[in-house]
């Protein structure tokens, strides 16, 4: 099975003129004259550095609503759900979480805008620092440190407001979707490139999903009756989320996950089987128990989300793109 984390999206997106989400810039964040250069980084969401006219540089995020974990809801519900999301990161850096990297409210106090129909933009100041890595931690220090914050954020989460971040409620994003193509399974995909080789490979794997999500419902139930008061949580705070600065201080990026939530809804992406960052993580929170039975549900969780969408990507029309191939390589892993 992959590690944690997904390829960066490569190509910029055809459908959001760059002319518009140049005015936003300057109308709502007041950033003028900027000159964007397309950043193939992140998963689902599309990244520019904008350097404006006077030299300053803005790191700008567009999310397409109703994609990737948006799947199922409208627009609108789309967009309420990142305005909440980030409301929240906003909430955290301004509670004294310095490493919660946040957006940057516009002139008018809201965190995201919409351009056209289809896309909420976000910006935030330009971080200096590289990637922590690809998805997987590579050393065991990286996996203490991430968990001492962690634990931090976990402490933190009486500073947030009751009922800004969304409750997880453990709906699978695309679940629906994916039911309706395992019904369909003998009927040509006739929507691009990999439709038929996807349909081929979900058929020959049907009987085991199906059982998989099964299971998954079964755990979920115990979960969410287990006692542990629940957390904000991030949700992937895997390596590709941290950017390492020059002065060995960590950002965690793309809050668009965060929850209300278990905290293993976290930390199964941060110990490993020797459980490496537990202490550094107790001493950053009291805490003293760990429920196996959520670690075992995050990490399935994540694996049955990867195979809805891109189950749901295959049967909607597309071209064979560095994008797509990535994403036929991953839903492969997951189901193979």
């Amino acid at each position: 099975m992959r590690p944690p984390y997904r390829v960066p999206v490569q190509t910029e997106p055809r459908d959001l003129d760059r002319t518009a989400l140049t005015d936003a810039l300057t109308r709502h964040w007041g950033i003028h004259g900027p000159r964007l250069e397309y950043l193939p980084v992140g998963y689902g969401s599309h990244h520019w550095q904008a350097v404006a006219a006077d030299g300053s540089r803005w790191f700008v995020t567009a999310d397409a609503l109703g994609a990737g974990a948006l799947t199922g809801r409208s627009p609108d519900d789309g967009f309420a759900t990142l305005d909440r999301a980030f409301r929240t990161a906003v909430t955290l850096h301004g509670a004294g979480l310095e490493f919660v990297q946040a957006p940057i409210p516009s002139r008018d106090g809201s965190i995201l805008h919409r351009v056209g129909s289809g896309y909420a933009i976000r910006v935030e100041a330009f971080v200096e620092g590289t990637a922590e890595g690809s998805g997987e931690f590579g050393r065991p220090e990286q996996r203490r440190q991430v968990a001492r914050l962690i634990g931090r954020l976990h402490a933190a989460s009486a500073t947030v407001p009751h009922g800004l971040p969304r409750r997880e409620d453990f709906a699978l994003a695309g679940r629906e979707a994916l039911g309706e193509a395992l019904g369909d399974l003998d009927t040509a995909w006739e929507h691009g490139h990999f439709a038929e080789p996807a349909r081929a490979l979900l058929r020959a794997n049907a009987d085991g999903v199906r059982g998989r999500l099964r299971a998954h419902d079964r755990l979920a139930q115990r979960v969410r009756d287990h006692p542990e008061p629940w957390v904000v949580t991030h949700g992937e705070p895997h390596s590709a989320n941290l950017i390492r600065q020059p002065d060995g201080g960590l950002r965690l990026v793309d809050w668009d996950t965060t929850l209300i939530g278990p905290r293993e809804r976290d930390l199964w992406v941060i110990l490993d089987a020797d459980r490496t960052g537990w202490h550094e993580y107790c001493e950053a929170t009291g805490v003293s128990s760990l429920n196996e039975e959520a670690l075992g549900l995050y990490r399935e969780r994540w694996a049955l989300a990867e195979i809805c969408e891109y189950v749901a990507e295959f049967r909607r029309p597309h071209g064979e793109t560095d994008d797509t191939r990535s994403s036929w390589e991953i839903l492969g892993d997951y189901l193979q």
